[in-house]
């Protein structure tokens, strides 16, 4: 169904065998197993698959971090890790190998299917004009299917990012709803026909496919063939169905970019803040990397059908007065921000600013002002580019390490302990840090860090950054 190629690491064959029988049942090609470490390394740089699901406990031999770590090295494959229990240092291990998900033991189908939906999508969301540019890929990339699944009553309970885009409802407006009213709006059936489709696929195990007309909210075009499709569990039993969109580049949407551009927005998403350009009416036009990561986790800020929303109302107020504010910033020529911001997820601590400033446009209307969102996690660990201490200053694995540890706050004590070396080796390894970095003195060190190429420098208009910002 969806194509992708999964490679599983787990050292437990009956273990293997199941997550394979149900990413099958998923519609997912599983391209191999491997039970260690060192077959998963080979096997990655032979297969190339699209995701790797990696245990992180392999017993003997190297885990399945240090695993993800060497095949990072070598390869752009997105890690989802999964595992029963991870203490505090195996998961600061696991997330310092930036990985595209954790699942936890025992998961549900639903887990697996949102983790998964999230790895592959992350970089390439289907939004018409959006920049879809990430390490070695083309601009013009093309946008993902859809993937909806029903239970075995026939009632929607996953909807992907791409699906929203292509159905043009929100994942909230359709879940719990029976499939068969779906299939009724989209393809212009009757709604008893569509309820014999989906008994059918279920209860014939077949497959089906519908012709769904590319016009309106599709654009304009020869018409797609999205697929009903049976869902299996471990057992080889059909529970549910799968419905795949097929999602197709849309002539209207194309964006040709040439070399230069795709330089600069390859520049960006290495930027570590977020960065956004909207609209007016609050239109997402182009996002780094940085920015689909964030919004990914901060369930605080909503992205719809490429719609920028705030979910508390009074928030949400005050951010369309921002914009508004920086839209007429923008006519007249100011480029200061407008103000900032604190988002706070509702489902953790993390808290995101938000700064709003205009992009300069003397005379312009409304509907051309274009407007820049900054975004910068102030409650997670500042994530400071480990490719980069050892890449550009030349630090050995343990002296980026301790520079990271230090950055987020600990001191040179603390990072040695949690490093596992003494204090007077940390003190050394600090002595080589000043060596190859130049600088002498910890302080500077950390600021030169803290404030490297990738800090942004933005100046704010006069009283509009105090009052939002005091609220958390």
């Amino acid at each position: 169904m969806a194509h992708e190629q999964i490679l599983i690491v787990e050292e437990q064959r009956a273990v293997a065998g199941a997550l394979k029988l149900r990413l099958r049942g998923l519609g997912y090609d599983v391209s191999a197993i491997a039970k260690d470490g060192f077959e998963a390394i080979e096997k990655a740089g032979e297969l190339k698959p699209d995701l790797i699901l990696m245990d992180i406990r392999l017993g003997e031999g190297i885990d399945g971090i240090e695993t993800a770590q060497r095949i990072r090295a070598r390869h752009d494959i997105p890690v989802i890790y999964i595992s029963s229990h991870v203490d505090l240092k195996l998961l600061e291990r696991a997330r310092s190998t930036r990985p595209a998900g954790f699942i936890n033991k025992p998961f549900t189908t639903k887990d697996l299917l949102s983790a998964i939906d999230l790895a592959l999508h992350r970089d390439h969301p289907p939004r018409p004009n959006e920049v879809l540019t990430g390490a070695g890929e083309d601009a013009s990339a093309r946008p993902k299917d859809g993937i909806i699944t029903a239970d075995s009553d026939g009632r929607i309970g996953f909807v992907n990012n791409s699906a929203e885009y292509l159905i043009g409802w929100q994942r909230r407006q359709v879940v719990g709803r029976p499939l068969a009213d779906l299939l009724k709006t989209l393809y212009d059936l009757p709604l008893e026909q569509a309820a014999a489709l989906v008994a059918r696929v279920m209860q014939d195990a077949v497959e089906e496919r519908l012709t769904r007309p590319q016009n309106g909210r599709f654009g304009q075009g020869e018409p797609c063939t999205d697929t009903l499709s049976p869902l299996y569990d471990a057992q080889g039993q059909v529970y549910g169905v799968a419905m795949k969109l097929t999602a197709t580049e849309r002539g209207s949407h194309k964006i040709e970019h040439n070399a230069p551009d795709r330089a600069l927005h390859k520049a960006l998403d290495a930027v570590a803040h977020g960065i956004l350009t909207i609209g007016a009416d609050l239109r997402v036009r182009q996002m780094n990397r940085s920015a689909r990561e964030t919004l990914s986790r901060n369930r605080g800020i909503e992205l719809r059908n490429d719609l920028l929303t705030l979910n508390d109302r009074q928030l949400d107020q005050r951010f369309r007065e921002l914009v508004q504010a920086a839209v007429t910033m923008a006519q007249r020529g100011d480029e200061r921000a407008s103000g900032a911001m604190f988002v706070r997820s509702p489902a953790s601590r993390e808290h995101v600013e938000l700064v709003v400033a205009p992009v300069p446009c003397l005379g312009c209307g409304e509907a051309d002002a274009q407007i820049l969102l900054y975004l910068f996690d102030t409650s997670s660990p500042r994530q400071v580019s480990f490719d980069v201490l050892t890449g550009l200053y030349g630090l050995t694995h343990t002296e980026a390490k301790l520079v990271q540890f230090m950055t987020n706050g600990m001191t040179l004590d603390e990072a040695g302990e949690e490093l596992e070396i003494s204090v007077n080796t940390a003190r050394t390894h600090l002595k080589h840090i000043f060596h190859k970095t130049g600088i002498n003195r910890q302080t500077e060190l950390l600021h030169r860090i803290e404030s490297g190429p990738a800090s942004l420098l933005v100046s704010f208009e006069g009283s509009h950054l105090a009052e939002p910002t005091t609220r958390r």
